[in-house]
């Protein structure tokens, strides 16, 4: 019960974040979100603007550095439960090929 309140606390949150940001999209003010990218046709009007192509530029490469890190991230996480897989393995048939570590006793 607790995970489902969860999920729906985290499901209303970006119901609101996103009508909030299509009210604002919808004012037509992009400067209320600090770090939007604004578009312009002329390049050489502020260091902050970009022209369509470089903001396109941007978005695929930040598209594909986050692909990429997740690669990596899944690549990691197969190769140590491989590993941790082999260790387990192992552990197992030295403690059934062990001879028992005790001795009876002599009276």
């Amino acid at each position: 019960m607790k995970r489902v309140l969860i999920v729906l606390a985290v499901v209303a949150i970006l119901i609101i974040g996103g009508g909030l940001t299509s009210q604002l999209a919808s004012t037509g003010n992009a400067t209320v979100i600090p770090g939007l990218i604004r578009q312009t046709d002329d390049p050489d009007a502020s260091a902050l603007d970009m022209t369509p192509w470089k903001a396109e530029q941007l978005f695929l490469m930040v598209g594909f550095v986050l692909f990429n890190l997740i690669g990596i991230a899944v690549t990691i996480a197969a190769l140590m439960w491989f590993l941790n897989w082999q260790v387990k393995k192992v552990s197992a048939s030295r403690s059934k090929t062990a001879a028992p570590a005790t001795t009876p006793a002599t009276e």
